[in-house]
């Protein structure tokens, strides 16, 4: 009894998550396949979802819903979820009532474990792939001149994980094995063991970096659990003692064999056409090239209305350096990253234009994080030598602005100009 109501209430509450989360995917993957019209769809679904989500989180979570953010930590996602559990245990109710003197589902549980396989690998292959071609940390040329005490926890992983390509490659790498062979019926519960292995790890770091992704990875590492219950006994024999696991014959999806055999085909050729959608997705979002003025600037010389400006850490007008960088999660094709004296940052997203050596800048974001504040500044730029850049702008928070640039090599650095060294006489920890 206890073991049919634990598999009437998982099917319902992760088949109501997995739809959820394969709806909200389904955008990357159209994008994957050239198709970018996905999104609004999504978003009108997310806007009907929103009036009985906000009430519940209002009046018996007490959490205030500011957006219909997803796959995230938001109080919208939190509290779906929580409708989610609800919803779930109404229906184990119904269902058990309505189904109590069935004494067990061989038929139904094969299809549910192919289901449940599936939502876990489409998860893995787009994680997986967002680190294997690595663009879920990218390595942001701001870190370099940051002080370390400024960084956020979230802030500190990522660059440590950024600072080491083959690292996030690897732990891509071992992601996507795990959607393959989820995807495999022979080795879904190999699959399946890895994954929760995978996301263990996922959720520890999620936790104690306090990255707002704890919803997303948990849910994840429970389905994986729940995928390997079935085979609990024999991991634990296989795994704990010397004796021999008992083979397991787990029902077939259709009576026919020739159905069955069409349906692993459908099964292999259905993950690989994910596993590609999400590399080329992710492939098409690598590819974009390094901006005009690349790089890392220090003032040299910094003036305003024509008057040179002592370099004051006081003066909160004065810059200290200008990073210009790949825009990574924003909407504007640069970022562009002011370094004030006192080591302030503003962060802007925009355009440069190398015809006329001009930059617009559109957005001011905000901090931490990618909420974009529209603005209007023009800069001009040109290079009165190797290694120097000039910008001048009429309209910078009210001034007339003049500065001289250096370009400094990320590569000198200490962080980058390490490298990897197979024999160390004495420990490089600075």
């Amino acid at each position: 009894m206890a073991t049919r109501i634990g598999f009437r209430f998982a099917t319902s509450y992760f088949g109501l998550f997995g739809l959820v989360g394969v709806i909200g995917l389904t955008p990357i993957l159209l994008a994957g396949l050239g198709i970018d019209t996905g999104w609004a769809s999504v978003h009108r679904m997310l806007g009907l979802a929103r009036p009985p989500i906000q009430w519940t989180a209002t009046h018996l979570l007490g959490l205030r819903v500011t957006s219909t953010q997803v796959g995230s930590d938001s109080g919208f996602q939190w509290t779906a979820l929580f409708l989610v559990l609800v919803i779930a245990l109404i229906a184990t109710v119904i269902w058990s009532l309505l189904d109590r003197r069935r004494p067990c589902y061989p038929r139904l549980f094969a299809w549910t474990q192919v289901g449940f396989r599936f939502v876990l690998a489409i998860a893995m292959f787009y994680f997986g792939m967002a680190k294997a071609i690595p663009t879920q940390m990218p390595f942001v040329l701001n870190r370099l001149v940051e002080p370390y005490g400024n960084f956020s926890p979230e802030g500190v992983l990522w660059s440590q994980v950024s600072v080491s390509q083959p690292y996030e490659i690897a732990l891509g790498v071992a992601e996507l094995l795990a959607g393959v062979l989820l995807v495999i019926p022979r080795t879904a519960t190999a699959g399946a063991l890895l994954c929760a292995v995978d996301m263990t790890q996922v959720f520890l770091l999620n936790m104690t970096y306090d990255i707002r992704l704890k919803t997303v990875s948990s849910q994840f590492l429970l389905l994986s659990l729940f995928l390997l219950a079935p085979h609990a006994r024999r991991l634990f024999t296989v795994l704990c003692s010397d004796r021999v696991a008992p083979a397991r014959r787990p029902a077939p999806l259709f009576t026919s064999a020739r159905a069955n055999r069409i349906a692993l085909v459908a099964q292999l050729v259905t993950g690989l056409l994910l596993l590609a959608v999400t590399g080329v997705q992710n492939w098409r979002q690598w590819q974009h090239p390094a901006p005009e003025l690349y790089g890392i600037y220090e003032i040299d010389h910094f003036s305003s209305e024509g008057y040179a400006r002592d370099p004051l850490l006081t003066d909160e007008l004065r810059w200290r350096r200008v990073v210009v960088d790949r825009p990574f999660h924003v909407t504007d094709p640069v970022v562009l990253t002011i370094q004030h004296m006192d080591d302030s940052f503003e962060i802007y997203g925009g355009s440069i234009d190398p015809a006329r050596h001009l930059i617009d800048l559109h957005h001011r974001i905000a901090l931490g994080t990618y909420a974009e504040t529209p603005v209007r500044v023009r800069l001009t730029y040109w290079w009165p030598g190797p290694g120097l850049l000039v910008i001048d702008a009429d309209d910078y928070a009210g001034h007339r602005i003049h500065a001289y640039f250096k370009k400094l090599d990320p590569q000198a650095f200490p962080l980058l100009e390490r490298g990897f060294s197979w024999v160390q006489e004495q420990p490089y920890n600075r």
